[in-house]
Order: C-alpha cells, then structure tokens, then sequence
C-alpha cells in the first residue's frame, strides 16, 4: 500500500527518535520548522505527530511544544534474561510488590514445555514490578515443585528469582526460547498497572533452562508497552 505523505513523515521522524536525533524528554522541532523541512503544510505535519502520539514517542503540551516521552528501560531478551540485572546495570532501581506464592497443577501448555505430566505441581510465582515508583510490569514464574520444594518460601524471603534458584543449587541458567507479542491489556491487567482502559502491553513468555538444557520454568511477563524497549540479543 501507497504511504501517504504524512506517514512518510512518521517514519522519518520514528527512525530520528530511534537513532538518538533527539535528546529524551527534549522538545521536537515545531510544525512550522518540520513543514519547512519536509516542504508539506503544517496540517500533514500535525497528523504525523498524532500518530506517534498514539504510538506512545511524543506528548504534545499547551503552549510548550512537542515532546519525547521517556520510552523507559531497556530489556534485552538473550540468552541470559535477567530482568533486575538488567534495570541495576542501567542504573534503575526496580521494587517488587503483592510478591505471591502457590501450588498449583501444571497446564497443558506449561507442563509440554517443562516436560512435566499434565496437572504436574508446580509453584507459582508472581509479582509486580515497579521501576522509580512506576508500575511497568506483572510477572509469572511457574516452577517444578517436585524438583525446587523451597523454591516459594525463598522467593518470599529474598525477594529474588535468582537467588531463590542458588539456595535450590541452580546457579545459573540459560533462556532457551521467548516469544513477543503485543495486545490491549485486559481490565484487570489495566487496573493492576495503573492503565487507563485501550493502553497496550507487551506480552513475552519463556523458557529457562538449566545448564544440561533441561528445562526449569516458564515465564510470563505483561508490560506497559510505553515502559520498556525489547532488545533481541545474539545467544552469548
């Protein structure tokens, strides 16, 4: 499909926020000068910066100007996933909150990637993370509770997935598998992140594995979409 010359300009100025053209937080050039410099009216201009609007890069203020949003952490997803690792070494500070732990049988899907049988136990782990007092995402961790019994009670008592594996002899472990998609958060979704209602999230589930690649948990994350960057990474 023939793109329109509004959404030229959209792309253009996407690929300049992506590329580091402007600093984050910083203002956009105004219509006039972006119609001075793409040779199109300030109507077209203003459709383009609606729709990065609607994408989430820009926010428009009375009076002030257009600006950058900040577009929030980074999360690389590799083979090693880290997801407090990666917010500490960008110098964030991540909180966690309503930390839950609970038995439960396995589901068709998590027990044929465990390779568990159907209805297996397994513990339940979930959370939310709130990174500078901004609810970004809601996490599941779904464990073998016949192979990590404690692994509940120590994730209640240290806080940390990682360190919940070391006292269960897991020192490290490899992503094996993730998938990313994106949809509308749902209303209780919505209502736990703090989102009004027709806000997206980024949805990635999967799977870890020990260092004999035999897999340990399966993990599901719901992001705000405007909170966080998804970086593929080459495996290490």
């Amino acid at each position: 499909m023939r793109q329109t010359l509004w959404q030229k300009i959209a792309d253009t100025l996407q690929q300049d926020i992506r590329g580091g053209a402007f600093e984050t937080g910083g203002r956009l050039p105004t219509e006039a000068e972006l119609a001075v410099r793409f040779g199109v009216n300030r109507h077209t201009v203003r459709q383009a910066i609606g729709h990065l609007s609607n994408l989430g890069l820009v926010a428009s203020h009375q009076g002030r100007g257009v600006f950058l949003r900040d577009t929030g952490f980074e999360y690389p997803v590799g083979a090693r996933t880290r997801l407090t690792d990666n917010l500490v070494r960008q110098g964030r500070r991540p909180d966690r909150e309503d930390m839950h732990a609970e038995i439960l049988p396995a589901s068709h899907s998590i027990s044929r990637a465990l390779k568990l049988a159907t209805l297996a136990p397994l513990y339940w782990l979930s959370y939310r993370t709130r990174v500078e007092g901004r609810l970004t995402s809601l996490n599941d961790h779904y464990f073998p509770a016949e192979r990590f019994p404690a692994i509940g009670e120590n994730f209640l008592r240290l806080g940390s997935i990682t360190q919940a594996l070391r006292c269960e002899g897991i020192d490290d472990y490899l992503r094996a598998s993730t998938r990313i998609n994106a949809r509308i958060a749902t209303p209780a979704e919505a209502k736990l992140l703090d989102l009004s209602q027709g806000r997206a999230v980024l949805l990635t589930w999967g799977v870890d594995c020990d260092m004999l690649g035999c897999p340990i948990s399966v993990n599901q994350a719901r992001m705000v979409a405007d909170s966080v960057t998804l970086t593929v990474e080459q495996d290490e």
